[in-house]
């Protein structure tokens, strides 16, 4: 029996390519580059609401606005930590294979 490293691996690479689009590396809307540059901009609004009415319902709203915003961006960190974890297993997990692989094929 034949075991296919390589196809292990290009599962690797595929979930590497769309970590990158997470992270950001392109910079591309939506990723947490993307959020994390507009972090002034998140401010600023939150500032504004604030200064045209600062009675417990707009303060209760910026606050909220606050914490979602601080919450997506544990929420990116967390998944490109699990994404880089997931590679690593699977990059191990081809290793493996390939071992088995030489193994049946008695070149260990």
């Amino acid at each position: 029996m034949t075991y296919d490293a390589q196809k292990i691996l290009n599962i690797a690479g595929e979930l590497g390519e769309v970590m990158k689009l997470i992270s950001g590396e392109s910079y591309r809307q939506g990723s947490i580059s993307d959020l994390e540059a507009n972090n002034q901009l998140f401010a600023e609004v939150r500032q504004h609401l604030l200064s045209i009415d600062n009675s417990d319902g707009t303060e209760s709203f910026a606050a909220t606005w606050k914490q979602s915003h601080e919450v997506c961006q544990t929420v990116y960190r967390d998944v490109l930590e699990n994404f880089a974890t997931a590679i690593a297993l699977v990059e191990a997990g081809a290793g493996t294979y390939q071992l088995t692989n030489d193994a049946n094929e008695g070149g260990v």
